[in-house]
């Protein structure tokens, strides 16, 4: 039976689990490939969020059954090969003791009753570097506290990215740039749209941002309002794309964030 007070999960559970999410996920983005366009297919975040967040029932409810638990203890194998190195162990440990043995034997009076180690004993400075392993358990949970952290600051550095760009389509003035190329992409999805245009500050080819949104494309040499970013002017945004940061967006941020977060906490607390 599975021990209330250990929650960790071992190496056969750990794999069944990391194929469900695969599968739970890989599936849901299968699923929108097939139907495409869909939103799993231009969202495959989502599809592991939810593959995520399904994890947690999922192991709830394998816990139930016998077999899950019958995971935690080694396989035969495993237990035959600890089994030979156990009794390699004790072959040794009793070579050990028969040769200090005889060594106690053989000494002189001269040699003050002191024998050598067994040259199969372990020197004791190794023993000053015992905690390196004791250390993973202690690292453990530090390295998946960095990396909840670090789950957890996709959300607002992503929506503070999302959002710089709509205050800056909200305040930066509008100016006329000539547009130099028009390159449509047609083995992509969504047929993404490239254009460059002169800069309208230095004069200097640049690839302007939002392009996918601007119907009907316009024509080289055509003149294309468009709005540069004041803290970095190489980004130019079109002035007639949506820059308006809708509600599904921090919706997918979050949610990326608590899925990456979780899958963390699964491997490592």
């Amino acid at each position: 039976m599975t021990d209330p007070d250990d929650d960790d999960l071992h190496g056969r559970q750990l794999l069944l689990l990391l194929l469900f999410f695969g599968t739970v996920g890989g599936g849901l983005y299968l699923l929108g490939w097939l139907t495409r366009p869909s939103f799993f297919y231009n969202n495959p975040l989502v599809c592991a969020a939810i593959a995520g967040g399904a994890c947690y029932p999922a192991r709830f409810l394998v816990e139930q059954f016998a077999w899950w638990n019958r995971l935690e203890q080694p396989s035969k194998r495993t237990q035959r090969r600890r089994e030979r190195a156990r009794e390699r162990d004790l072959a040794e440990a009793r070579e050990a003791a028969q040769a200090r043995l005889v060594e106690g034997e053989s000494e002189s009076p001269a040699d003050g009753g002191r024998h050598r180690r067994a040259g199969r004993g372990r020197p004791d400075w190794l023993g000053r570097f015992s905690w390196l392993g004791r250390l993973g358990g202690g690292v453990r949970p530090i390295v998946g506290g960095v990396l909840v952290l670090g789950c957890f600051a996709i959300a607002p550095l992503g929506i503070a990215d999302a959002r710089h760009e709509q205050q800056v389509a909200r305040s930066a003035p509008v100016r006329s740039a000539v547009v130099l190329s028009v390159h449509v992409d047609k083995w992509s999805k969504n047929h993404d749209v490239t254009i460059t245009v002169t800069h309208p500050g230095d004069g200097s080819t640049v690839e302007i941002d939002g392009a996918d949104q601007l119907e009907p494309l316009p024509a080289v040499g055509d003149r294309l309002d468009v709005q540069i970013d004041p803290d970095d002017p190489s980004n130019v945004l079109a002035a007639d794309a949506d820059w308006t940061v809708h509600w599904y967006v921090y919706a997918l941020f979050v949610l990326g964030a608590l899925a990456g977060a979780a899958v963390v906490a699964l491997f490592f607390f």
